[in-house]
């Protein structure tokens, strides 16, 4: 009698084994990518130094990216996700964005600046079809306690679809168009500071 229920139990075996697959479906597995923004050129040949501070991050979603579903709803991505918070990649941007200026210091004196700030908002809008990164910055002169530019920048970036990878590289521009902001602020002071020190060495 042993003999036959453990025949029947071997028997049963395979049976069993086949039901509990079929009991239990599959779970599907959805890779987590991870996206950063590009390594931009160095700026080259400008008339001053940038020391860039760390950018704090004060919008939605840190890690995770934040898509606007419309006028008063966002949702977070848990799969598709930034390699650090927004104001760390944005420092590490614009310190790239002007690292070249610095590695001429020892060579030619140039005037310094400190440029330091906070991400307000780094999400993309799908109704709108487009990324919106919000930026209030400080720039000032360690040397002179007179100087002192404050402000913050808005930019929308036209996208073609709503992807990760169409929010990354909108990103990336309008990382590139702050850079460009800080640039010409920086040209515009050092004008008038040339301006000022001709004035009055003329006497005017």
């Amino acid at each position: 009698m042993k003999r036959f229920q453990l025949w029947c139990a071997a028997a049963l075996l395979p049976f069993l084994a086949a039901c509990s697959f079929s009991l239990f479906p599959k779970t599907d597995f959805t890779e987590t990518r991870i996206f950063d923004l590009a390594s931009p050129e160095p700026l080259s040949s400008l008339p001053f130094l940038v020391d860039v501070e760390s950018f704090s991050t004060e919008c939605s979603g840190r890690y995770k990216m934040v898509f606007r579903e419309d006028t008063t709803r966002i949702s977070v991505d848990e799969y598709n996700r930034w390699a650090m918070p927004p104001g760390a990649m944005l420092t590490r941007y614009l310190a790239v964005r002007f690292a070249a200026q610095a590695d001429k210091q020892e060579h030619v004196e140039k005037p310094a600046f400190v440029l330091d700030g906070s991400v307000l908002n780094w999400e993309l809008d799908k109704s709108k079809k487009q990324v919106d990164m919000v930026v209030r910055f400080v720039i000032f002169d360690p040397n002179n306690d007179l100087f002192r530019i404050t402000g913050s920048e808005d930019y929308s970036i036209p996208i073609k679809d709503t992807t990760a990878e169409a929010f990354a590289d909108g990103m990336n521009k309008a990382a590139s168009k702050f850079a460009d902001h800080v640039t010409a602020l920086l040209n515009g002071e050092l004008k008038n500071r040339t301006a000022r020190a001709k004035d009055a060495a003329t006497g005017k």
